[in-house]
């Protein structure tokens, strides 16, 4: 709310602060003006002014216009064309409408009817308009005396040196040292030409002209000097956008430019300059630029006061829009010309930081006119206020509304000092002192708005004021608060000096330290130069001391401050018994964990500590009575930072940490002894287990009551640990070994516990096993398919039972012929050779192999060869040459049912394909064939085969 009060009264202020009124009406645009007589700008329509850009207006002290002009045509205050001394109409002056600045009209400095326009042209040539090519600077004598609003009494006079053509669009005007003259600023190429004007008028014939480095690339863009006399801005505008902003250092009491000029904006990036204009404090320069390849137009803030003024560059404003001119105006703004708008923008604070500044686009109403290029240019003096200082601080106060504290007393006057002028001063318009300076409280004048009237006795008679809105705040409350008591328990606990935490006292100093500053000084620094250490400062006189708080309110600045006394007790540490504390378990906050993980630290309770201190003190302590705060180092202790806080879970410790207790008066920093101790971490114990599986081997079919076990071994290694056995969460009654022989399946958790003497609880570890039941397959059944068209068709298939992981191997028990199938109780062997043949099923989880009986498989050939190569020489039976067949009888016909051989021995080399010592020829041949197993069982079978011969 403050802070709202303060703009609000800053703006009335800002809109009040100045006398100088000859720049309250403006004209410009198209038939475009503006009064500020009321503080706030008014729309005028009644002008006859219709310009692109050159434009000029003048009002007397009062704030009534006088005459306006755009450097061609001259108006009266009654806009009507004002007349020559031999009645010509002023119409044909030597500006132009199009030039930047085409007429300046300035006062004589002590006579108030005469009045000088200043007017410069440019090379462009009005179609049908009679403009003439560039004339130069030229300048005219007004005597608003005369006529109905004035006349021309002379002119023009040129003052272009001959270099009419070249002459540039830009003229400025500022006051001199004093009120007596007045500086008229202009340039040509590289050369600025400087003319006095004093009560005799304009000396024309001798200006001072200083050349510069810097050579004008265009003649467009305007030229202003700062408000305090001491800065000059030039804008080179080119229509390509490569134009330069340039400022120069000015002499206002010499009218001499001092500087070659430092060049502030990349015209390839930022655009061409046109527009330029001062803050009134001359702490800022703002220049609008015209950026052709975007069509855009800008306004940049430099910083006058920093070293590096083109680094300062900042955009505080753009929009798509052409060029248009900057005006400081007597509010204290800056305003901006956009073409073609109904409204003028303007900078709302433009003494502030680039980063603050806040820009209206449609800040002033025109109703229904239109603004242009222009905007009127007046003696930038008019705009510069009588500074008003405070004598104590060399502050200026005019920047702002300023406030004062309600208890302390200002003394003010302002930096015009002539011991000839007559000062009044004014409180909300009621006189209050006749005297330069004025000493003022919140008793005597108290909150208001205050302005000094200064008539100057030099014969100019000019009247100059200043005003500063005061308000008066009060001073923050400081609680009164006892002394700060601290123990002195460091290295020499008896030297008085010790470490404070000053910064604890806030809290009790004020009620509410919102928007407060608070620091704290040695008593003898009475200019708070340098602020203590209040989170950590050691006493300067031993044992008693004492020290100044300062607490300002920081919107305000207002400041109280009181004497803090500061005391050390002598304080030995006090040793108190150590605590224990079993270490913590990582995975506790792990979801069905499996196991703990020690993790070398713990916590403690700090309650249990403060009662056990408590009944060890003979009734001296107590929680009513007495703080009880606990800290992991001595220094935290004294300064009473890091306190050990609850919830204690969130403070951990690691074994042999030290802890320091600092026992107070309830509610008081007052210091009563300091004690320590140590915390230990006693690890947990470590139970052995297995998450990988443990396999416990048990019969096939499973044998009801089972009667084998595997070992679980939990050995922590101390013998005195206690164990607890779960079997899937459930309690194992009387299994309280290391070891524990399981029978079944399933998840066996054990608990380890350890007792410790100063441990109320034992220490809990854990671990898990998990066991799995496995065993030997049980061969259900086997299937063996032979005597296939292919011999590579034959196949066994055997099916098993169990709950082992099976894999499976061909007459073979070595681990490497194992095979592993699609399915774990069956499997299916193809590519089986004739003969006797077993299959081996071998449990993966290590309970055992068990293998079949032998299976026959048997193949009759298809076709055979007798050629002699080893390959196919006989037909027989194949896979019938062993201990599992008793009887073989094979009889052989040919293709009309003549037996031609017969085999009854089951170990025979087969038929040769010969018939009573003939070679029987290629064809097809019958078999009979009848097999006796050693089970008595007999299988028959008939078929053909072929003979070929090759």
């Amino acid at each position: 709310m403050i802070k709202q009060l303060l703009f609000a009264l800053c703006i009335i202020t800002s809109i009040s602060l100045y006398s100088q009124k000859e720049a309250n009406i403006w004209y410009f645009g198209r038939n475009a003006g503006i009064d500020f007589n009321s503080g706030t700008p008014v729309a005028l329509n009644d002008g006859l002014l219709n310009t692109d850009e050159g434009c000029s207006t003048i009002s007397d002290e009062n704030g009534n216009l006088l005459f306006y002009s755009d450097g061609i045509n001259v108006w009266t205050k009654n806009h009507e064309l004002m007349k020559y001394s031999d009645g010509r109409l002023a119409n044909n002056l030597q500006g132009n409408p199009s030039s930047t600045q085409s007429g300046l009209i300035v006062p004589n400095p002590e006579d108030s009817n005469i009045y000088y326009i200043f007017t410069v042209g440019t090379n462009f040539i009005g179609t049908g308009s009679g403009y003439p090519n560039n004339p130069g600077f030229n300048f005219y004598t007004i005597d608003v005396s005369k006529g109905t609003g004035g006349e021309i009494i002379s002119g023009p006079i040129n003052l272009a040196d001959g270099k009419d053509f070249s002459w540039s669009e830009k003229v400025t005007a500022v006051q001199g040292k004093d009120c007596s003259e007045i500086w008229v600023l202009s340039i040509v190429q590289n050369t600025f030409y400087a003319y006095k004007i004093d009560k005799t008028g304009v000396d024309f014939s001798n200006p001072i002209t200083s050349a510069s480095s810097y050579f004008l690339s265009d003649k467009r863009g305007y030229l202003k000097v700062s408000p305090d006399g001491t800065k000059v801005a030039l804008a080179d505008y080119t229509s390509d956008g490569s134009g330069r902003l340039v400022l120069f250092n000015f002499d206002n009491s010499t009218g001499k430019i001092t500087s070659n000029g430092e060049i502030l904006t990349n015209g390839s990036s930022d655009g061409a300059p046109y527009g330029v204009e001062f803050s009134q404090q001359s702490t800022k320069l703002y220049s609008s630029l015209y950026h052709p390849d975007s069509n855009s137009f800008r306004i940049f803030q430099y910083d006058l006061l920093d070293r590096d003024i083109a680094q300062t560059k900042t955009q505080v404003w753009s929009e798509s829009g052409f060029r248009g001119a900057l005006q400081l105006g007597i509010d204290g703004r800056i305003y901006a010309s956009i073409p073609g708008k109904s409204y003028l923008g303007a900078i709302e604070n433009p003494e502030d930081n680039a980063s603050d500044i806040r820009f209206t686009s449609n800040a002033v109403s025109l109703g229904s006119k239109i603004s242009s290029q222009g905007l009127p240019p007046f003696i930038q003096s008019f705009f510069a206020p009588v500074k008003l200082i405070n004598i104590a601080t060399n502050e200026v106060l005019n920047n702002s509304n300023q406030v004062f504290c309600i208890g302390d007393s200002y003394t003010i006057e302002p930096e015009k000092n002539d011991p000839l002028d007559t000062y009044t001063w004014f409180k909300d318009g009621t006189q209050i002192a006749s005297t330069r300076s004025l000493t003022v409280d919140n008793t005597n004048h108290g909150s208001g708005l205050y302005e000094v009237k200064i008539e100057s006795a030099s014969e100019c008679k000019k009247t100059f004021t200043g005003k500063v809105q005061i308000t008066f705040e009060p001073k923050p409350v400081i609680n009164t608060i006892s002394t700060y008591v601290q123990c002195d328990f460091d290295s020499n606990p008896i030297d008085g000096f010790t470490s404070f935490n000053l910064e604890l006292l806030e809290a009790d100093l004020v009620n509410n330290s919102t928007d407060l500053t608070i620091e704290f000084f040695e008593n003898s620094d009475s200019s708070f130069s340098t602020p203590l250490n209040k989170n950590n400062y050691t006493n300067t006189i031993a044992t008693n001391h004492s020290v100044t708080v300062k607490i300002t309110n920081n919107t305000t600045k207002c400041y109280q401050t009181d004497v803090i006394n500061l005391q050390v007790n002598p304080t030995g540490l006090t040793s108190y018994s150590d605590e224990y504390v079993c270490e913590l378990d990582e995975n506790a906050t792990i979801p069905n964990a499996k196991f703990s993980t020690g993790s070398n630290n713990s916590y403690f309770d700090f309650s249990i500590k403060t009662q056990q201190i408590i009944s060890n003190s003979d009734g001296a302590l107590s929680e009513t009575s007495h703080d009880f705060q606990y800290y992991r180092t001595t220094e935290d202790a004294s300064l009473q930072v890091n306190q050990i806080l609850p919830p204690y879970e969130d403070d951990i410790f690691i074994n042999n940490s030290d802890v320091f207790v600092r026992i107070s008066n309830k509610g008081a920093n007052s210091c009563e002894a300091v004690g320590n101790f140590k915390i230990f971490v006693e690890k947990i114990p470590e139970p052995q287990g297995n998450l990988e599986g443990l396999i416990l081997c048990v019969d096939n079919p499973r044998l009801t009551p089972q009667p084998h076990t595997i070992t679980l071994n939990a050995d922590t290694g101390n013998s005195s640990d206690i164990y607890k056995w779960y079997l899937n969460g459930s309690l194992i009654i009387g299994a309280n070994s290391a070891a524990y022989n399981a029978n079944s399946a399933g998840e066996y958790k054990v608990e380890a516990y350890r007792k410790h003497p100063n441990i109320d609880i034992p220490c809990l570890g854990y671990n898990t096993f998990i066991v799995k039941e496995s065993n030997q397959a049980l061969i259900v059944n086997i299937k063996s398919v032979d005597d296939q068209d292919n011999l590579d068709n034959n196949k066994i298939e055997v099916t098993v039972e169990g709950i082992g992981d099976y894999e499976y191997a061909l007459n073979s028990t070595n681990l490497s012929d194992f095979v592993k199938g699609d399915e774990n109780l069956n499997y299916t062997f193809t590519n089986i050779p004739p003969g006797l043949n077993s299959i081996s099923i071998r449990d993966r989880n290590g309970c055992g192999i068990v293998t079949s009986n032998q299976i026959s498989t048997i193949y009759f050939q298809r076709h055979f060869t007798p050629n002699g190569d080893g390959k196919n020489d006989t037909w027989r039976v194949l896979g019938v040459d062993n201990d599992y067949y008793q009887l073989v009888k094979v009889q052989i016909f040919d293709r009309h049912g003549k037996l031609i051989n017969e085999i009854t021995d089951k170990n025979h080399p087969g038929w040769n394909g010969i018939y009573n010592g003939t070679i029987l020829p290629t064809n097809d041949y019958w078999y009979n064939a009848e097999l006796l197993d050693i089970n008595k069982k007999i299988r028959k079978k008939t078929g053909h085969f072929t003979l070929l011969r090759k």
